[in-house]
């Protein structure tokens, strides 16, 4: 099986893709999994993404396990998030269908902690090639060696895709950036592991918005990143949005 792992440094996505599949009766046709997912009680991140269905199944694991999180389905990435009493109460592990008129969206929003991290899954019937995530707050990149090559980020990963164009936008509030098409086993963290740097399939330099094309070619691993220049100018970065859209 092939990878396209699409993943930002500070926040991300990946990808892994494989052949055309068939479709099972009762299975959903794509799996989104999002991990290390920063939550904050106050604001929600948003995933968006094209269900056929207007329904996703959603499997949480939060660490601590105490907090308590809140799943709001959506009309639209940017739409307001309702009252979190109205949305559906997600325990640690525990699978839960949402399902909404119009899903299109999905806010996942944590109270009871000052703070959490979330493995999540998503499973959905493919309604489209597009997907996008919006968070408010990212913290700026950790420098232990813990966090080295992208050990602690926040990534997405979708299953199956197909080869073809890919492309990408991403916009925040906060210091000039790189956004990078990276390849290689970004998510093996080759670098770590020989030492050999990630080869660059396209790039865009500057201040946000920045935007990217590439093509996802057979038996190749990509990442799509998001980067700041190491160092005490590092900072933040607010109300992140990406956009990705495949063949």
């Amino acid at each position: 099986m092939r990878k396209v792992a699409v993943f930002l440094v500070i926040a991300a996505f990946a990808s892994c893709t494989a052949a055309g599949t068939t479709k099972q009766s009762g299975v959903p046709t794509l799996t989104l999994r999002a991990q290390n997912l920063q939550l904050f009680p106050g604001s929600g991140v948003r995933i968006g993404f094209q269900t056929a269905t207007g329904s996703a199944d959603i499997i949480a694991d939060l660490t601590p396990d105490t907090a308590a999180l809140a799943v709001c389905p959506l009309a639209a990435l940017g739409a307001d998030i309702p009252p979190v009493t109205t949305c559906k109460d997600v325990g640690s592990g525990v699978r839960e269908t949402i399902t909404s008129a119009g899903l299109a969206a999905v806010a996942l929003v944590v109270s009871g902690v000052p703070s959490a991290r979330a493995n999540v899954r998503l499973e959905y019937d493919d309604g489209g090639h597009a997907m996008s995530v919006q968070t408010p707050f990212l913290a700026a990149p950790d420098a232990s060696p813990a966090c080295k090559d992208n050990g602690c980020n926040p990534f997405f990963e979708l299953t199956p895709l197909r080869n073809g164009a890919f492309n990408a936008t991403a916009a925040w509030k906060g210091p000039a950036g790189t956004l990078v098409m990276l390849q290689g086993s970004v998510l093996g963290r080759s670098l770590t592991a020989t030492g050999i740097p990630y080869r660059e399939a396209a790039r865009a330099d500057g201040l946000s918005p920045l935007s990217i094309n590439a093509n996802l070619s057979s038996q190749a691993e990509y990442a799509l990143v998001i980067t700041q220049p190491p160092g005490p100018a590092a900072a933040p970065l607010g109300d992140v949005i990406v956009n990705a859209t495949w063949p």
